[in-house]
């Protein structure tokens, strides 16, 4: 149920931040992060790949050169790259409802898709593998850098008095870590504190904390939200167990190439989709619970803080389209970019909000242009840290 003016203002709304990241706050802590950079990699490794089975590798070379023949030339590479990868998905699922609803007298047949699943799976992880390999050993900052980052966590989450929600769209820790080091013990996220499970990981038996599957977030002022996964999150293969890791176990286990290897059973949780399946992708466990969380810190919320953020992700400017047009008026929205790529005409449209018929934005709408790093010290940040309602 959408909440009004009055509703919103008696839960103390005005208080409350709600802050969606994107890619360009990690690129502004490290340049090596970009998704060109992260393509270009991802490509290299895939030729030289000769960790998973012959077939696997071939095939997993061929998806790649379909997708982009001609290599890494912009952003959206990135997410035809894994959108090519992460679709496998669907094609496992067809193969698997296939073998289903063949006559029990088909055991050929039946073994044949069960091959091809097999296969698609092993092509699917190998690609996915290195995607997460090359997110994870940039998943750092020069401690300048980090230290940057830790001051826009500590200010964002210390500036304003009511809750702040973050929804963070990359996989990378850099948002964890700096939120770990400066609110150790103050911030909830999707791995739920009270309850553990067993899992095997290079031979050693880890308890970890399994991941949240309602909204029974602690009483904490602060959230993070990884909506389309992280390298922290993962599941056993065939068994319903999601759980967080730490990213220490996935250094000393080498999981990644225990994927390829085919060694282990566990699997990243992560949204890979191109825009035509991520829809459908983010209506799944976890995600659908995260998308449902921020959701409500939207509508809880007066000041929306939106950080390094294309507004290309279709479901995402639905989502906060259809919040803000419910909201009538009532939201202040400070968008934190890098120079002028990101125009106001974009940003408006993707929010619903026509020039023509609704006036100038100007009253809800401001920008900061010069990154992440730079936006504490700045007068646009005063400012809109000072709003209510």
């Amino acid at each position: 149920m959408t909440l009004s003016n009055e509703q919103k203002l008696a839960i103390g709304a005005d208080q409350n931040l709600a802050v969606l990241v994107g890619n360009g706050l990690s690129v502004g802590f490290n340049p090596s992060l970009s998704l060109v950079s992260i393509t270009e990699e991802m490509m290299r490794r895939i030729e030289r790949d000769d960790e998973g089975g012959y077939d696997a590798v071939n095939a997993m070379r061929a998806i790649a050169e379909r997708a982009l023949p001609n290599g890494a030339t912009s952003s959206e590479d990135f997410e035809v790259l894994v959108g090519a990868f992460g679709s496998e998905r669907e094609t496992l699922s067809s193969f698997r409802d296939l073998a289903k609803l063949i006559r029990p007298t088909s055991k050929k047949l039946r073994r044949a898709l069960k091959r091809a699943s097999a296969f698609a799976e092993e092509v699917r992880d190998a690609g996915v593998s290195h995607v997460l390999e090359v997110i994870y050993e940039r998943s750092y900052a020069a401690e300048d850098e980090m230290e940057q980052l830790r001051e826009f966590v500590r200010r964002v989450t210390g500036d304003i008095e009511g809750d702040v929600t973050i929804a963070n769209l990359n996989y990378d820790t850099l948002m964890l870590a700096a939120l770990m080091a400066v609110r150790e013990g103050q911030f909830a996220d999707m791995a739920h504190g009270g309850r553990r499970t067993s899992i095997t990981l290079g031979g050693q038996n880890y308890r970890v904390p399994v991941l949240r599957r309602t909204d029974d977030f602690p009483n904490k002022r602060i959230k993070l939200l990884h909506l389309h996964g992280s390298l922290t999150y993962w599941t056993a293969a065939k068994v319903d167990k999601f759980v967080k890791l730490n990213t220490s176990m996935l250094r000393e286990n080498d999981i990644f190439g225990s994927i390829r290897q085919r060694t282990t059973k566990l699997r990243p949780v992560i949204v890979l989709a191109n825009q035509k399946d991520k829809r459908g992708a983010v209506g799944r466990y976890p995600f659908a619970l995260a998308y449902e969380v921020f959701k409500k810190s939207l509508e809880r919320s007066t000041r929306w803080l939106i950080v390094g953020y294309s507004f290309r992700d279709e479901v995402i400017n639905e989502m906060l389209r259809d919040v803000f047009v419910a909201d009538d008026g009532l939201v202040n929205v400070l968008v934190v970019t890098k120079g002028e790529g990101l125009s106001r005409s974009e940003v408006e449209t993707a929010l619903g909000w026509d020039e023509e018929t609704d006036g100038n934005s100007v009253s809800w709408l401001s920008f900061f242009r010069d990154g992440a790093e730079s936006l504490m010290s700045s007068d646009e940040w005063d400012t809109f840290r000072n709003l209510a309602g």
